[in-house]
């Protein structure tokens, strides 16, 4: 008998793709675990109470419905929720807060994967190599010359970074080895931090006006709703790459694309207000834009099983010794997406 038991409140497909025999039997090694083969093709609210009943800690991501009071005032014993995925707000009432109980997300390293697709992005677009496949596939042989704007080394290119949340981080981390000039703006960074990690603090007007690159990491709160609007976006410079891989919200879309619309600048979004755009949007035809469905982070094969393991840890960690890597605390939500 172990002394501990884990709840895996996951749907099959999910359980698969985040959980390999290794992570599994980890959890195995110090817990009794719900056999993967009996889970659900999906996962409701009352397969979660039921696993819920006598467990110490339990394990949720993307498909998982959030839990209710119902169901944690069915599971007594239940001290942390890992949640694999990123954002918690929907995972947990109001009332998990002044439980005692304990979450953790993976925020941080999603966080890391979204990083290494900006950084993909703006190798590949600062090269133009998109304009340059586009037209070798339409059968000409022009070179960089050809390219819709002129081809960039990253090297001491100003790189605007909105929002230093753990993704604005991560980005910082891996242009480093770049040798970019890094200017950030977030409201919350003080200037003792930002000479720690080697960035500029800016207002937000002279990081995208100062920009060769700009990428947004802001969170999806409401007070961060159309941040980047059609005031600030006509301060851009002519022949930027701009990113948005955070959420669609906090850009103007409509505004965005009437500045796209003059080619001045390229794009790189991975994210819409709505989604998914429409069948007809702007965004799918236009030549200076990479459009991408919502795949920035937590998308890789092997990602997705560094979200199961990170999982797995922290339960272990917070059962065995009392610590958690990425806790979310209630006073965190604020600024949280």
């Amino acid at each position: 008998m172990k002394d501990y038991r884990v709840a895996l409140l996951l749907n099959k497909n999910m359980a698969n793709s985040i959980l390999n025999p290794e992570i599994y039997g980890f959890l195995q090694s110090f817990a009794e675990v719900n056999p993967l083969e009996e889970l659900p093709e999906e996962m409701t609210p009352e397969v979660m109470k039921s696993l819920l009943k006598d467990a110490d800690a339990c394990m949720t991501c993307w498909g998982t419905p959030g839990l209710t009071d119902e169901m944690l005032a069915a599971a007594p014993k239940l001290k942390m929720i890992a949640h694999a995925a990123g954002s918690i707000k929907h995972m947990v009432p109001s009332s998990f807060w002044t439980s005692g109980r304990r979450v953790t997300s993976n925020a941080g390293v999603i966080a890391e994967d979204v990083a290494h697709t900006v950084l993909a992005f703006m190798l590949f677009a600062a090269r133009g190599l998109w304009t340059q496949a586009l037209s070798t596939k339409a059968g000409e042989w022009a070179g960089g010359e050809k390219s819709l704007f002129a081809t960039k080394r990253l090297e001491e290119l100003n790189i605007g970074i909105i929002g230093a949340s753990l993704v604005g981080k991560a980005v910082i981390k891996v242009l480093k080895p770049f040798n970019c000039i890094l200017n950030v703006y977030d409201p919350l960074m003080p200037k003792f931090e930002a000479d720690e990690l080697g960035v500029n603090v800016m207002g937000l007007e002279e990081v995208i006006a100062t920009s060769d690159i700009l990428t947004l990491h802001a969170p999806a709160i409401e007070k961060c709703r159309h941040m980047i609007n059609a005031d600030n976006l006509k301060l851009l410079k002519d022949g930027a790459l701009f990113i948005n891989t955070a959420r669609g919200m906090i850009v103007d879309e409509a505004a965005l694309i009437k500045e796209l619309e003059t080619g001045r600048f390229f794009a790189c979004i991975d994210v819409t207000d709505p989604e998914p755009p429409v069948v007809d949007h702007p965004f799918r035809k236009m030549e200076n834009v990479i459009l991408t469905p919502h795949v920035a982070g937590g998308a890789t094969a092997n990602g997705r099983k560094m979200l199961g393991k990170n999982s797995a840890m922290e339960i272990y960690n917070y059962l065995h010794r009392g610590t958690m890597r990425f806790e979310v605390r209630a006073e965190m939500l604020p600024n949280m997406a």
